[in-house]
């Protein structure tokens, strides 16, 4: 069902470089729109036994977000670290929130619009701003509006601060995306999944984490240290504790975010 994947291995995780114009580049699309989207950057090689396995996991009726039971998802995070100590701080955490999605048939559509965080996750404005939490989403597949891309609601679209928190929904923004892109956006912003149309080409499997600041106190316990994976057990109660968390939104486990 895994071919290719691991548990509790040991890995040397070889971190994608980011230079510092890049990261500024980066950093000035994230401030002034409000979250980031980036061209592939993760191969084939690394994306396929991971997306297979969730493919193996729904022909078994068990629902993808226990593709973290294995090693390969977090180390793709993981190898985002230099990207995630620029926007979350040297002791960045992972919060105890995570999930996959695994679209392939018509009418199945992501989340409504919703934020994953309901405080405010930025503080400052400009290069003076501090983020408090970042959720990341990895596409394993082509994402695009015939097959459930994400919608995200640019920051000029919300409510100014101080405002009660609104957001113009009719000005979200579809972005599609290749497969081993990255998606990212601070925890108060709104975003959805799309829906699988008859327009799709292929499936849309995704995967996300969410990061915390190390300088705030956990919005989640256990706040995990991306250095040292969580052993077996303690993923698969993790794993468990997501469909609690998240029946509100995904009463029935099947759609994507």
């Amino acid at each position: 069902m895994a071919s290719g994947l691991s548990i509790g291995a040991d890995a040397f995780i070889d971190e994608l470089p980011f230079s510092p114009s890049r990261l500024r580049e980066i950093s000035g699309s994230f401030w002034e729109e409000g979250y980031l989207s980036l061209p592939p950057l993760f191969g084939e090689d690394e994306l396929v036994p991971i997306r297979d396995a969730i493919y193996a996991l729904s022909e078994q009726d068990i629902p993808p977000v226990y593709i973290y039971l294995f090693d390969q998802p977090w180390w793709l995070f993981a190898r985002l670290g230099v990207l995630l100590r620029h926007f979350a701080g040297e002791k960045f955490g992972v919060l105890p929130n995570l999930w996959a999605w695994h679209l392939d048939r018509e009418g199945a559509r992501g989340w409504p619009p919703h934020r994953d965080c309901d405080a405010e996750t930025v503080f400052g404005e400009g290069e003076d701003a501090v983020l408090m939490s970042l959720s990341l989403w990895l596409p394993l597949t082509d994402a695009d509006e015939s097959n459930g891309c994400m919608y995200v609601v640019p920051q000029s679209r919300h409510a100014a601060k101080g405002t009660a928190q609104k957001a113009d929904l009719l000005g979200a923004r579809p972005l599609p995306v290749k497969a081993g892109s990255l998606l990212g956006w601070p925890q108060d912003l709104y975003h959805w999944g799309g829906e699988y149309t008859p327009m799709a080409k292929n499936p849309r499997v995704s995967l996300s984490l969410e990061f915390q600041n190390g300088a705030f106190d956990p919005l989640a316990e256990p706040l995990m240290d991306m250095d040292k994976l969580p052993p077996f057990e303690t993923r698969r109660r993790l794993i468990q504790d997501q469909f609690a968390k998240y029946r509100h939104i995904d009463p029935g486990f099947g759609a994507g975010k």
